[in-house]
């Protein structure tokens, strides 16, 4: 007759060297503790039917298996093991593909900003330019992560580079900017043709020349290139004429000039300068924007710019002209 279980004194405790009885049919087997926990466990659940997380907290513990046995390891341990922290951003300082970061020991922060950084076509309206001089944008809050106002991107004063299909690669400043609309200075884009990529620039691409005529009757002749230094030999990097402007002294009106490039003129029209006196300049005159001709607007290493007056009349002395350029 069996030995009676109920009959057994109680065990309070389990040691590893135990071994348990097991009657089955026919046979009684003998188990470790090992072996009765294989069995009495639960299998472990499989990764991929486990809740997603979404953010690791100090707390947190990861498994490990190191030669067969599970181990537990904390964030902390983890992130010693792997030699850098890891990565949490403020998204807002990445605005768009190309932005730079580093980790200055505690933080990720800004990097140096690349030249040209490419603006996600999410953000404008790709299938057509606005206008000879604008650049629809969506407006309103991010979206996926990407920011959709102009104003995310653009200030005044920060180049443009957009590659439009007809025209090839424009280059220009930011005139003015909403949160749906940026208006460029620069060669005219071809209105309703797609925009093939749109990138923001650095400031220090901006280069500002003043060329000045010190001395009377500069509009004496007309279509001729104005002598004393007004000309402005170019030198290294090739440029591209944004935007220029123009006031003199005396009392005409009428007389309008416009910047040439080894002899072709820069657009298709020139400014028309305010009346001065005799002792003070009239007001700055501004070129009008959707005027300069792409192909006819930049100026490579050796070439000559000069300035003409392309309609003459009244006393017109003193000329100053102001000239921007994006130098990438």
């Amino acid at each position: 007759m069996g030995l009676s279980i109920a009959a057994l004194a109680a065990a309070s405790s389990i040691a590893g060297a135990d071994v348990f009885e097991i009657e089955q049919p026919s046979l009684s087997v003998k188990l470790t503790k090992t072996q009765l926990a294989a069995l009495l466990l639960p299998a472990p659940a499989l990764f991929s039917g486990l809740p997603a997380v979404s953010m690791i907290n100090d707390a947190d513990l990861f498994v490990v298996e190191q030669a067969g046995v599970i181990k537990k390891m904390t964030k902390a341990v983890l992130l010693s093991l792997i030699g850098f922290p890891f990565l949490t951003v403020d998204q807002t300082i990445l605005k768009q593909n190309g932005d730079v970061i580093y980790y200055n020991g505690a933080n990720y922060v800004t990097g140096p900003t690349p030249q040209w950084r490419v603006i996600h076509t999410n953000a404008y309206t790709e299938a057509a330019v606005a206008s000879t001089s604008t650049i629809t944008f969506a407006g309103g809050g991010p979206t996926s992560s990407i920011y959709l106002k102009a104003t995310d991107y653009f200030s005044v004063g920060t180049p443009v580079r957009a590659v439009i299909r007809g025209n090839g690669t424009i280059y220009g400043i930011c005139s003015a900017v909403t949160d749906t609309l940026l208006t460029i200075a620069g060669a005219s884009m071809q209105v309703a043709e797609p925009i093939l990529s749109l990138s923001v620039g650095t400031k220090d691409m901006v280069k500002h020349f003043t060329l000045m005529h010190p001395a009377t009757t500069y509009n004496l002749f007309s279509n001729t290139d104005i002598t004393k230094q007004v000309r402005l030999y170019w030198k290294g990097a090739s440029g591209h004429l944004c935007a220029f402007s123009a006031s003199h002294m005396n009392t005409s009106a009428t007389t309008v000039v416009i910047p040439y490039i080894s002899s072709i003129a820069v657009g298709s029209t020139g400014i028309t300068l305010a009346a001065g006196t005799a002792t003070t300049h009239g007001a700055f005159v501004d070129n009008t924007a959707g005027t300069l001709i792409y192909d006819q607007c930049n100026i490579t290493n050796g070439e000559m710019l000069t300035v003409r007056p392309t309609t003459v009349g009244g006393a017109a002395d003193f000329l100053v002209m102001c000239l921007t350029f994006v130098v990438p």
